[in-house]
Parts: C-alpha cells; sequence; structure tokens
C-alpha cells in the first residue's frame, strides 16, 4: 500500500492521520509522489471549492489558492511549515463524500481514492496493565474514542502492539540466539522451518549493537507467511538509541558524541537506561491478545540486561 500514490488530506485532534490514496495514479510515474501540478489541481479545484460551499464563513481562513497556500507556509529556505484549519465535525461525512465526486470529475486517475485512516502516537497514551481487565478495557475505550467503531470491519484495520521490558539502572536489550524463539510466538502458525525460513529472507533484517554479534535487534516483515497468525510486521529494538540518534539533521549530528557522553551519567546526570521492545503489526480483532501472554522461559532465553554504566 505504501507504493500507492497518496497525500496527507487532514488530523483529527493530535494523534490520527488522515490520507487520500490514489489508486488510479498507481504506476503511471516512476515515483509514488504526486507531481506539484497534480496537487494544484485538487486544491484550486476540489478542496477550496468545496471548502467555500461547506463550512461559510470559515473559508476566509483558508489560502485562495495552491500557490498562496505554498508561500504562506514556506520559510526563506522554502521548508513547509504545515498549519491546520478545522472542517466541522457534523459536516466530515457530506463533505467526504462531495470531495471524492468531485475528484473523480477532475482527471481520470483520481477516481476511485479512498481514505487511510492512521491513528498514531498513542504509545504512552495507551500505556496499561495486560493483566487488567478493566485497565486494558479503558486504554482500548481511549484509543478508539475518535473512531466510529459500529462502521468498522476489523479485519480491514491494523494496530501497533508494542511491549517493554526494563530494569533499574540497567539497558535491557535482545539476544540473537532468541530471535527465532521470539519470532516462533509472535506467529505460532507458523511452523519451525517456515521460522528459519523466514529469518533467511531479504525482508529479515539484523540490527547489531555496537557491532556486537550476539546483541542484535531485528525487523521483519513476514509477508504471506503471516496471513494465518494475521502479522505484517515483527520489531524488536532496544530504546536506548532514543535519546541519541535523529533521523533529520538536527542538533545531534554534529555533537552526537556530547549525547552520548550525557547518556552515561559522567556529567553528573542519571544515567541513561533502555527497554527491550517487541512490537507486532497485527488485525485489529486480534489486538486484545497480542503479546498478552509471554512465558518467562522464553524472557530468560531472549533477554540481556546489563548495567547501565557498563553499556555506555
Amino acid at each position: 500500500m505504501y507504493k500507492t500514490p497518496n497525500f496527507t488530506f487532514g488530523k483529527i485532534a493530535t494523534c490520527s492521520m488522515i490520507c487520500v490514496f490514489l489508486l488510479c495514479m498507481y504506476g503511471i510515474y516512476k515515483s509514488c509522489a504526486i507531481p506539484s501540478q497534480d496537487l494544484q489541481i485538487i486544491y484550486d479545484y476540489c478542496l477550496h471549492p468545496l471548502v467555500v460551499q461547506y463550512v461559510g464563513n470559515m473559508a476566509s481562513h483558508w489560502p485562495a489558492s495552491y500557490d498562496a497556500t505554498l508561500a504562506l507556509y514556506r520559510d526563506n529556505k522554502r521548508w513547509i511549515h504545515e498549519g491546520s484549519l478545522d472542517v466541522p465535525e457534523m459536516l466530515l461525512d457530506r463533505f467526504g463524500q462531495a470531495y471524492f465526486h468531485r475528484l473523480g470529475q477532475l482527471r481520470p486517475y483520481f477516481r476511485d481514492a479512498y481514505f487511510v485512516h492512521e491513528l498514531c502516537g498513542w504509545k504512552a497514551a495507551t500505556v496499561h496493565d495486560p493483566f487488567s481487565e478493566v485497565d486494558c478495557d479503558m486504554a482500548w475505550q481511549e484509543f478508539t474514542q475518535f473512531l466510529a467503531m459500529d462502521h468498522i470491519d476489523p479485519s480491514c484495520w491494523f494496530i501497533d502492539v508494542t511491549l517493554k521490558f526494563g530494569k533499574e539502572n540497567h539497558v535491557v536489550t535482545w539476544h540473537h540466539d532468541g530471535h527465532s524463539t521470539l519470532l516462533q510466538h509472535c506467529l505460532p502458525l507458523l511452523e519451525a522451518d517456515a521460522i528459519d525460513n523466514l529469518m533467511e529472507c531479504p525482508s529479515f533484517y539484523i540490527d547489531h549493537a555496537m557491532h556486537l554479534l550476539d546483541l542484535t535487534s531485528f525487523h521483519s516483515s513476514p509477508g504471506p507467511r503471516g496471513k494465518d497468525d494475521k502479522v505484517t510486521y515483527i520489531q524488536a529494538y532496544t530504546t536506548e538509541k532514543s535519546t541519541s540518534y535523529q533521523i533529520h539533521q538536527g542538533l545531534f549530528t554534529p555533537i552526537d558524541s556530547h549525547v552520548v557522553f550525557e547518556c552515561t551519567g559522567d556529567a553528573g546526570n542519571h544515567t541513561q537506561d533502555g527497554c527491550a521492545h517487541i512490537e507486532v503489526c497485527i488485525h485489529l480483532s486480534k489486538a486484545s491478545t497480542a503479546l498478552t501472554m509471554i512465558p518467562n522461559h522464553l524472557l530468560r532465553h531472549c533477554l540481556v540486561g546489563i548495567p547501565s554504566d557498563n553499556w555506555w
């Protein structure tokens, strides 16, 4: 799905992103990025006219054209700082239907577009005790408060379920020899031979900790092998990297050694701990049972706890 041309349409609250996927545009261009001339057509002849039609006086807050939008949100370095404008909740259903109807009239490859809803940034918001039914239910209600659950087919939605293992003053990480055992737990319907084959696939990636062969994280996209267990993605890693790694060109890039020094605690602050993190992307219908019962023998085989002072 990620290869289908798409663009961000909006968000609900702060943790729900809505994208428009243009299925008929698939394969037209070499890249899945949507050309700016098509985005201009969508804004000038679809989105903005509908805003004027539906939201009345609030339309005066919207830039009059695509070019005006870029001029408004770009800085002197031509970086875009996105803003947000509201559409009232009671208009969303009619607005969405009218949007797709008009979109399909503009270009043949705009037809059969659809929304994809992604709820992101919920890891800390839904922390709960997996052994407490009440706690699990409260976290579920918090997570789904923005969704019309009676209109949702759980088999069409996926959810990331995560579990962290930590110990005070330690960095807890994964042992390389435990990968197959961990995969077997996440994919219980897969035979041992199939697990071995999965670990030989190009879609199975290993990330070594400090170039050590025994301490490794991994991520895997099982593809058809995960179909019976409703699993599309598995990832095991250690969170200690989150305080010293950036995917963008930020302050950490030139002063990475300084940040690592801070993590050691030698600067007078607390030594940085780390947790072993396991995450599965699974059908929504399986969300309540995923990663809820991990036996102790598996943890003893898969996890390694190293004092934080020694780690850094």
